[in-house]
């Protein structure tokens, strides 16, 4: 007995079925006989990116950036690492939480305020090298949650919040974000890609 199989993928189905459970395609048209061999050359070549002309290099990009950043934050305070260090150890032996040192908070001000700069440069390199909106909006807001959070830092450093009320509203505001980001694709499904 032969079993009818898939004309897009030759997965074998039942008689009854309307689409094939393994690719999804619509099995109004059924056929027993075994796909052409070229199917799965293109699906191979899809699924390995043998297929693909261009290369996404967005994410060397980031870390080159990062890497830029990480040794800005040196340059401007050359004792991060041993201010942190102290920092922790303070914190273990006093067994609470306590204010981290000034020049790691304007430290931790500046590496994400510079993170946040940095998605927005990346978005604009992303939107050229591909016109697709997703990943660009993403960076954005992304970005402005940084920035916020860079800025929030700054505020808890002058003694203007406490460290509680500055994760709230960061809270908050990237709760904002997603929900924005949601409405986006929902709203332009076609538009944000």
């Amino acid at each position: 007995m032969v079993m009818a199989t898939c004309p897009k993928c030759g997965t074998e189905i039942d008689e009854d079925d309307e689409f094939c459970s393994s690719c999804g395609s619509s099995l109004t048209a059924k056929t027993s006989e075994p796909p052409a061999k070229e199917s799965y050359a293109r699906e191979r070549d899809v699924c390995f990116g043998e297929g693909e002309r261009r290369r996404d290099y967005s994410g060397l990009v980031s870390f080159g950036i990062f890497l830029v950043i990480v040794g800005i934050i040196f340059v401007a305070n050359p004792n991060a690492v041993s201010q942190f260090s102290s920092w922790i150890e303070q914190m273990s032996t006093q067994q609470a939480l306590s204010r981290p040192p000034k020049g790691l908070i304007d430290s931790a001000t500046l590496f994400f305020g510079l993170i946040g700069i940095s998605n927005f440069f990346l978005a604009g390199v992303r939107f050229m090298a591909d016109k697709t909106l997703k990943r660009v909006i993403a960076d954005i807001l992304t970005g402005i949650a940084l920035i916020l959070f860079s800025c929030l830092i700054y505020l808890y450093g002058r003694h203007a919040l406490v460290w509680q009320m500055a994760l709230a509203i960061e809270v908050v505001a990237c709760g904002i974000l997603i929900i924005l980001y949601g409405v986006l694709r929902y709203v332009f499904p076609k538009k944000i890609q």
